[in-house]
């Protein structure tokens, strides 16, 4: 009963801790907000990673976190190198 309760415990856990290592759709803007706009001022196409960025922040607004998180994941990806 002991080993039960236990592994109930450490499953519970290892759900929090699982949950606070994923980005939230908030922080993956605010690394992204400044690579946009430097990627602007240095005049380089951004291209479907604006688009994206775009669509994320519109999702963010609406209140779609998974949609702006995908978005904004797929802009992170779609930026230029440095």
């Amino acid at each position: 009963m002991r080993t039960v309760i236990h592994v109930a415990v450490m499953l519970i856990a290892l759900t929090f801790v699982a949950s606070a290592w994923a980005q939230t759709a908030s922080e993956l803007k605010k690394e992204l907000f400044p690579k946009i706009k430097k990627a602007q001022a240095e005049g380089k196409d951004l291209g479907e990673a604006a688009d994206e960025y775009k669509q994320g922040d519109k999702a963010l607004m609406d209140g779609m976190q998974d949609e702006a998180i995908t978005h904004f994941k797929k802009a992170k990806d779609l930026m230029p190198k440095q």
